[in-house]
């Protein structure tokens, strides 16, 4: 007796733990979820958006929620990077076309409910919110096209009257159509009222429940009982869109049921948020809302579009060892970045080494004279040698030296007046090119635009150095017959070349004093004339002053009058810059017209990226563009060719 009553107590006990442990699942799936799924839009997947609302009465639905209140799985994966906004809350317009029924079955109070509601609907939305009014009867007319003007919205209402028989189908379809030419408007709904079925349509309920899916429009339907009700179709239209039915007993409840269509409308939350991307044929998304201890969850699935399913057998991709898992971490990715552009910069100076054939002369003992002393004490020597910078610049100076690459740039930034090693200008160049390229990708994460950075910053300083050295060599130029003379009158007048050489230099100003200073310190510590002026005309490298240099040194072997000799040169020189001014003078119409047409087709193309990209994307996009690119480029070139050998003249 005992062990029956203890089974039987058993028994009993364990259906009571039963029951209230699944007491929650019961009770949930009895009432179901609060939750609606308006629509779910994978036009621009893997972008994905999720429409949702409450049912009526829900608290969850009252409240006003956040981000943080929402959980989304995909496939029951958590999703990280949500969009949650609410519609009243967004600064797009949103759209709405109010469909009324102007049969002759809606005539007098009905459709002067009707046209009310209408007006408290409006009132009820927001400002910015713009609205167009179709009415159907045995045709479709529309009496206001989208505006958000309330006053001119008012009158164009209250001249509506019934009359008629019923095109539901095609005052739906025409509605719909008003949406057809806004692109802008992100957020479409339309309202219908009937309360009869359809008479005279030329349309299907399959044409209207398509033209909603095309032009993504929420339909919300409003059923007024009848004589004739049935509200089948227009539920079914409502349901496809992810829109609600809504029945009115009488008129009289119209207003309150547009009140709660504009709440539902307002009260809508858009989820947004990237796709996973799972390789599976149906993904399923589950909505977890917790708000204030109340939670509700619901769940929703749509087709993938880019499933791709394996013809043989499905590969489980492992998961990425760890070690990988670094190569996420961002000061991996720095020193990667920073390798990459550290081995570009590099090959870039390495191709410049391959293409410069070594130097087998011997570096000059005066060669740096007049710009860093020859010799140094062992104190200043052994502070010049610390520091990273220095450090640096001597391993570039010993790996680039081995080519003549050291002393190339040394001449090249002589050349232009610039104090600075060959050495030294490299390390600034790698440095440079390494810190800014460096800042651009880690700011913007742009490679085309940090690949840009480093070929413009590779190529900029060069483009410097040219520019001041034709500009200096231009001003020496100038200064060179004027000194000519100077050194024909100094030497009439009894002084020797050396003396001459110190009057031009206390005489004339830089470039020209400054390189004749050169020249005279290094003929003093002992360089002969002949080497110091070559010298001189090595850095120049000007075509007037090697023809100098040239009949000085004749001068030197053959003998003669040097000052008369100074004289015809400079008078030489003065003639042939009278001549080539005068050739200048003349074709400067062709040069200019030269770089306008060279530049106007860059500049057209450019300015039609920025003005109206999309049209120029196709010469990039399309075959036929890429081919009418070659073509015109190749005419660009010949055209470029031909414009320079008629402007250039040979003297």
């Amino acid at each position: 007796m005992i062990k029956k009553s203890y089974r039987y107590f058993l028994s009993v006990f364990s259906i009571i733990l039963i029951l209230l442990i699944l007491w929650p699942v019961l009770l949930l799936a009895q009432e179901g979820s609060d939750i609606v799924i308006k629509k779910t839009d994978i036009t621009d997947y893997p972008e994905v958006e999720v429409f949702l609302n409450f049912k009526e009465g829900s608290t969850l639905g009252s409240l006003d929620l956040s981000k943080e209140d929402f959980l989304v799985l995909e496939n029951n994966d958590k999703v990280i990077d949500l969009s949650i906004k609410r519609v009243a809350r967004i600064e797009e317009p949103i759209g709405v076309v109010i469909v009324l029924d102007t049969s002759g079955s809606m005539i007098d109070k009905p459709i002067e409910d009707a046209i009310d509601a209408a007006l408290v609907f409006m009132n009820e939305m927001r400002s910015i919110d713009e609205f167009a009014v179709i009415g159907f009867a045995d045709e479709v007319t529309t009496y206001s096209d989208f505006t958000s003007n309330r006053q001119k919205l008012k009158e164009l209402i209250s001249e509506i009257s019934a009359t008629g028989e019923t095109s539901l189908y095609d005052g739906i379809f025409l509605a719909l159509d008003q949406f057809n030419n806004r692109d802008d408007m992100k957020y479409r709904y339309a309202i219908v009222l009937s309360d009869g079925t359809d008479t005279v349509s030329k349309l299907t309920t399959k044409d209207v429940i398509k033209k909603a899916k095309d032009e993504q429009v929420i339909i919300f339907s409003v059923a007024l009982m009848s004589y004739d009700f049935n509200p089948t179709d227009i539920g079914e239209i409502s349901e496809s869109s992810g829109g609600e039915l809504l029945i009115a007993a009488n008129s009289g409840e119209l207003k309150e049921l547009y009140r709660q269509i504009s709440w539902k409308i307002r009260n809508q939350y858009k989820i947004s948020y990237t796709s996973l991307w799972p390789n599976t044929e149906t993904i399923k998304i589950n909505i977890i809302v917790d708000n204030a201890g109340l939670t509700n969850s619901v769940n929703t699935t749509y087709e993938n579009p880019f499933y791709a399913p394996s013809p043989t057998k499905i590969i489980k991709i492992p998961k990425r060892p760890l070690y990988l898992t670094l190569f996420d971490k961002w000061w991996m990715k720095l020193i990667i970045y920073a390798s990459i552009f550290l081995g570009v910069t590099l090959f870039l100076y390495v191709i410049t080494l391959m293409i410069i054939p070594p130097s087998q002369a011997l570096k000059k003992k005066t060669e740096f004279y007049g710009y860093r002393p020859v010799r140094k004490k062992i104190e200043e020597e052994d502070e010049y040698k610390k520091g990273f910078f220095n450090r640096f610049a001597n391993f570039i100076s010993r790996i680039a030296a081995t080519r003549g690459f050291v002393e190339l740039f040394t001449l090249r930034l002589q050349r232009a007046g610039m104090k600075i090693r060959g050495s030294e200008f490299i390390t600034l160049h790698i440095i440079t090119i390494l810190i800014i390229s460096l800042l651009i990708q880690t700011f913007t994460k742009d490679i085309p635009l940090t690949v840009a950075a480093i070929l413009l910053i590779a190529i900029s300083p060069f483009i410097f150095i040219k520019l001041k050295t034709s500009q200096r060599i231009r001003k020496f130029h100038e200064q060179l017959p004027d000194t000519l003379q100077l050194i024909g009158g100094s030497l009439k007048a009894g002084y020797s070349f050396n003396q001459a050489l110190s009057m031009v230099v206390d005489e004339t100003k830089p470039p020209i004093s400054d390189e004749f200073k050169r020249v005279l310190g290094e003929i003093r510590v002992g360089s002969p004339e002949k080497d110091a002026l070559d010298g001189m005309a090595k850095r120049i490298n000007s075509e007037h002053f090697n023809w100098t240099v040239m009949a000085i040194n004749v001068q030197k072997e053959v003998g003669g009058n040097l000052a008369e000799l100074m004289e015809i040169i400079a008078n030489t020189i003065r003639e042939r810059d009278r001549v080539l001014n005068q050739i200048k003078a003349l074709t400067a119409e062709g040069r200019i017209s030269a770089y306008i047409l060279i530049s106007l087709p860059i500049a057209v193309g450019v300015i039609l990226s920025f003005l109206n990209r999309e049209y120029v994307s196709l010469l990039v996009s399309t075959k036929l563009g890429l081919i009418m690119i070659a073509g015109a480029s190749t005419l660009m070139m010949i055209g470029t060719i031909w414009i320079i050998k008629i402007v250039s003249v040979d003297y």
